[in-house]
């Protein structure tokens, strides 16, 4: 995985063949339509971008976050990401919100740890990265 090891924020884009319903450890059981999913998140561990998304990249074995549950149904497809000593993981995720076509499958979507009103946003049609950059500020790597 060509990935850096430096920290940074990303935003996995999944895509969900047929709809599902699925539990999400404790936050309850949902319904998932079919479509694409975008999800916001940050590494600033000591494994970086690398160990983070390595981990969303693995077969889930036992989830751990609340995206593992979602990618026991979906398939990760792309990460585009920020390299940066900034978090930008909650300003990414309010700006996702509004997008044109953006829902919220359910609140508080790895959004625990914080205010934000979820870390999951559901689009019908594939978001394309230059529209989602034009949201959220910044100019993202792909891999």
């Amino acid at each position: 995985m060509g990935l850096p090891s430096d920290k940074g924020t990303y935003i996995l884009i999944l895509h969900l063949i047929e709809p599902a319903v699925l539990t999400i450890g404790k936050l309850g059981v949902f319904d998932f339509p079919s479509g694409w999913y975008a999800y916001v998140g940050s590494a600033f561990n000591s494994g970086g971008l690398r160990g983070r998304l390595k981990h969303h990249f693995a077969p889930v074995t036992k989830p751990h976050w609340h995206i593992d549950y979602l990618r026991a149904a979906a398939i990760v497809c792309e990460v585009w990401y920020r390299v940066s000593k900034t978090v930008y993981e909650h300003q990414w995720a309010d700006m996702l919100r509004v997008v044109p076509g953006a829902a919220i499958p359910c609140p508080r979507f790895g959004a625990s740890d914080c205010t934000c009103e979820t870390h999951l946003i559901y689009f019908a049609h594939k978001p394309e990265m230059a529209a989602l950059c034009r949201y959220v500020g910044v100019l993202l790597q792909w891999h």
